[in-house]
């Protein structure tokens, strides 16, 4: 099939019919790689024929997982992007049209340049949108990140009784049935922006001057499907490990598997970033989040000095108690130098004077990493390059903080410079 001028370096989407097969008997785990190609597709009729090849399988499909993928394909084939003035180019990413091809950069190169590094990116938007909204903000590196949930944890008797134990002890016990919150939860757990390890392989492979990727593991499994995982992580050589304690169902002060994921990281060189703070949706119930306090890996991070534990969220995200556990994120790093925090969805703490003067006494701004948790403000209206203009611009922080928050912290533990 025709490919869009504007995509350079790519091979051509493959044929119709085999999109259709790719999409239907790929590995259901597989999100992302086929849909990827839909959005190069030039000719209006070729996407008009698609749809109305997959939409019945999309009906018939009994697995979950290809429901979604299928889902995501008929999005992507329904709404092209429109976005013009740009090209992408496949190890490079996005430049103006009028900037002559042969002159295309990854980085600037004019002085002084270092690197500005976001630490927790989900990448659930199409390529070419990602990287002029990279360039736009004026990203260097990104750090995208994998998400191993499953509804079917829920299922588990344990797991069930876990979640409800939690629920009884909410106030939102008395406004909602347990049965709806399960369903509730079960939904939130696969969604169709979700991404696999192999997802980020291929992103990264895409773009490997550009991206950085982390593979997850669920923790609530058993020790075969977490060994499995690991290996498929290494294999991939993803850099880090995601973690959602509150919906992987694991307190990371008593999991079984802790020992195993710590001697991997220590073994491979390999960062743990984990979830802190409320989760979103269902997990706004603080009672339910329970799981992604900061102290809880303390023990771990004491006995494993070397393995670097990013605290996503800064312990502080909760839309019902804004700043929920920063002071417990903040005192774990204090105590551990192996503990940093990033400010996904939390960089309004910035704006507090009295929040950066307790982080200038506490974990202090050589561990502080920059991050937006991309695309989500977009939902809000909020540009990657707001976010960064906001920082560069905060007139409570010193150059050399700004410096250091927007990257050179992150680029000394990715070991980028």
């Amino acid at each position: 099939m025709q490919q869009q001028d504007i995509y350079v370096g790519f091979p051509s989407p493959p044929d119709k019919q085999a999109i259709v097969e790719a999409l239907l008997n790929d590995p259901p785990e597989m999100r992302w790689r086929t849909v990827r190609q839909l959005f190069q597709i030039a000719d209006v009729k070729d996407r008009e024929e698609l749809i109305q090849t997959l939409q019945p399988h999309l009906k018939a499909a009994d697995d979950w997982r290809l429901r979604y993928r299928l889902h995501l394909a008929l999005q992507a084939l329904h709404r092209p992007l429109n976005i013009t003035g740009y090209r992408l180019v496949r190890g490079k990413g996005a430049s103006r049209l009028s900037e002559p091809l042969e002159e295309h950069s990854s980085f600037p190169s004019s002085p002084p340049f270092f690197p500005v590094v976001d630490f927790h990116i989900h990448p659930k938007t199409p390529d070419l949108k990602f990287f002029v909204d990279m360039r736009e903000a004026g990203i260097t590196h990104g750090v995208i990140l994998a998400t191993d949930t499953d509804p079917e944890d829920v299922e588990r008797p344990e797991v069930r009784e876990q979640i409800k134990m939690a629920f009884d002890r909410s106030h939102a016990s008395g406004a909602m049935g347990f049965d709806s919150l399960l369903k509730h939860i079960q939904k939130s757990l696969y969604s169709p922006t979700h991404v696999t390890n192999q997802d980020v392989a291929d992103w990264v492979k895409d773009y490997p001057d550009m991206l950085i990727g982390f593979g997850s593991v669920d923790l609530c499994k058993d020790r075969a499907y977490v060994r499995r995982t690991l290996d498929e992580i290494e294999r991939l050589k993803l850099r880090g490990l995601k973690f959602l304690p509150h919906s992987q169902f694991f307190n990371p002060a008593e999991n079984e598997h802790m020992s195993m994921i710590f001697e991997y990281c220590e073994h491979t060189g390999s960062i743990i970033l984990s979830h802190s703070g409320c989760g979103p949706g269902p997990f706004e119930i603080i009672e339910l989040s329970h799981n992604s306090r900061p102290g809880l890996w303390e023990s771990w991070v004491k006995k494993y000095p070397h393995v670097p534990l990013v605290l996503a969220h800064a312990g502080a995200y909760s839309a019902e108690v804004p700043g929920i556990w920063l002071l417990d994120a903040l005192q774990l790093g204090k105590a551990h130098p192996n503990v940093y925090i990033d400010l996904a969805a939390v960089d309004w703490l910035l704006d507090r004077e009295i929040v950066i003067q307790e982080i200038r006494k506490t974990i202090g701004f050589d561990h502080v990493l920059f991050a937006t948790d991309y695309p989500l403000p977009l939902s809000a209206g909020v540009s990657w390059a707001c976010i960064v203009k906001r920082i560069q611009a905060n007139t409570n922080l010193t150059p050399r903080e700004k410096q250091k928050i927007l990257g050179r912290n992150a680029a000394r533990l990715l070991r980028l410079e």
